[in-house]
């Protein structure tokens, strides 16, 4: 993993989890800072060192126990501790939880190229709830990658308890999301039921999983739901109906081209400002109002200005961390990576 920088993107998450942050429309104001979805507030928030371990310090204001419930779930977490009331000196563990539905071995044990770090993934699931105004220990809705791969991303949001939707182009990193959800669930004795489509279908479609904790869940239709299409993450002829999406959360293609289309004749577009902006005109269609976008990238092939200009094209409104925020870490010699989040 990036390790030199997972403080400062474990701080960056929890800034804007916990409601420091505000939309850009130019005055910074403090009306223009969207809502909190817990009663809690951070501020002051600094790196220490304790022997070998680096931790973050910070001053919260609010009720312990759901302060305890959100650190849990963010994606850096191993302990939280406050320091005694009376001898200040002292700390004093604080009990904290992971509430998910499904365990995280359903997002770890996928081991392939290309997989997007899944604390990051996990990061820019949390702080995208945050913006649409969604408590990340109480999460519900629906997640869209629009550039899908093997669905670490879609992962997450069945852990959460969430629905999903991916898009990708390649068929084969579908159909291996397919096994493997299918393998997973049936080693895990989980009631589900999947149904995979051929290729070159009408609507696209790869495949519709569905699956529950337990059996009345799974009876009464309260499971979690996956579909996947192939196709470009930009297509708007999908059948994803419009304002459906409450969050769109994806890592943005690393190299210059990215197939455009099924077909492989068709034009490709240069960069990642022109594929943003052939895409998220389709994205914002989908999401409901107040909803985020969080986006990865690489950084030497488009600079934040330039990628938050063409967010704010397309009716997107960028959200920042008091005094800014960055997520910016190293994954090779050719790829710097950071984060954008925005809402619509």
């Amino acid at each position: 993993m990036y390790t030199g920088s997972l403080l400062a993107v474990a701080a960056a998450e929890l800034r804007l989890v916990f409601g420091d942050s505000r939309a850009d429309r130019g005055d910074k104001t403090a009306a223009d800072r969207p809502e909190a979805p817990v009663p809690v507030a951070v501020g002051d928030i600094e790196r220490v060192s304790a022997g070998r371990s680096q931790l973050l310090r910070f001053g919260a204001s609010g009720p312990v126990d759901r302060l305890a419930e959100i650190v849990g779930q963010l994606s850096a977490s191993a302990a939280l501790f406050r320091h005694h009331r009376s001898t200040p000196e002292l700390l004093e563990p604080v009990a904290i939880d992971e509430p998910l539905v499904h365990g995280t071995d359903l997002v770890t044990v996928q081991r392939y190229r290309g997989k997007t770090n899944e604390r990051l993934t996990r990061a820019m699931l949390n702080i995208a709830l945050a913006a649409a105004g969604i408590d990340p220990a109480h999460p519900a809705g629906i997640v869209l990658d629009p550039m899908s791969g093997r669905g670490t991303t879609l992962h997450w949001a069945l852990a959460y308890g969430m629905d999903g939707v991916g898009i990708d182009i390649d068929g084969a990193g579908l159909d291996q999301q397919a096994i493997f959800l299918e393998t997973w669930a049936k080693r895990q004795r989980l009631p589900h039921k999947s149904k995979r489509f051929r290729t070159g279908n009408a609507e696209r479609r790869c495949l519709t999983f569905e699956v529950a904790p337990d059996r009345p869940t799974f009876k009464a239709g309260n499971g979690q739901r996956i579909q996947t299409f192939q196709a470009d993450g930009g297509d708007r002829g999908l059948a994803i109906k419009r304002g459906t999406i409450d969050v769109v959360v994806t890592d943005l293609p690393y190299g210059v081209q990215h197939r455009g289309s099924v077909d492989a004749a068709a034009p490709q577009p240069a960069d990642t400002v022109e594929l943003l902006a052939r895409s998220l005109p389709t994205w914002h269609r989908w999401l409901r109002p107040g909803g985020a976008v969080c986006l990865a990238w690489n950084t030497k092939r488009a600079g934040r200005r330039d990628v938050g200009r063409v967010l704010a094209d397309a009716g997107f409104k960028p959200v920042i961390a008091a005094g800014g925020f960055s997520m910016s870490h190293t994954v090779d010699a050719t790829i710097d990576r950071d984060v954008i989040l925005a809402r619509r």
